[in-house]
């Protein structure tokens, strides 16, 4: 069984852990670093110094984040528009039993992923390792 699991930011979650324990998971995040086997680096998330401004201020406070979340300078949004743009990634998940978001910021991009009629649809699209271990468990 095949694991694309997609983060915000390249980091070890606990679920990685368990996931690696019953799947080939592949980790797909932003990052300087060149891919290596079982990562996917994608471009890293860069914004402007005003940009980097603007979203410590906006996040002091609970209306700030949520005007945020609806501008470009979303986190989210940021990881899909290079996440849509990678053909590695495309290849992978064609190849996928589970496409997982491992943190909230890379649920629009696996929920977008689904919505993609090229890529078929033959792999689940999760949220959370529990979730993962779920779809992988169902596949079997």
């Amino acid at each position: 069984m095949r694991v694309i699991a997609i983060m915000s930011a390249d980091h070890d979650a606990p679920a990685l852990a368990e996931l690696e324990a019953h799947a080939e998971v592949t980790r797909v995040a932003p990052s300087a670093e060149r891919s290596s086997a079982g990562r996917h680096m994608l471009e890293p998330l860069w914004s402007g110094p005003l940009a980097r401004r603007i979203e410590r201020m906006a996040w002091r406070s609970a209306l700030g984040r949520n005007l945020l979340r609806i501008t470009p300078l979303d986190r989210s949004r940021r990881l899909w528009r290079v996440a849509r743009r990678d053909g590695g990634l495309r290849d992978l998940v064609r190849s996928a039993d589970v496409v997982v978001a491992l943190d909230r910021d890379a649920i629009l991009t696996v929920w977008k992923l689904s919505r993609a009629a090229e890529l078929g649809e033959s792999w689940d699209a999760v949220y959370g390792g529990t979730a993962a271990l779920f779809a992988l468990k169902n596949r079997r």
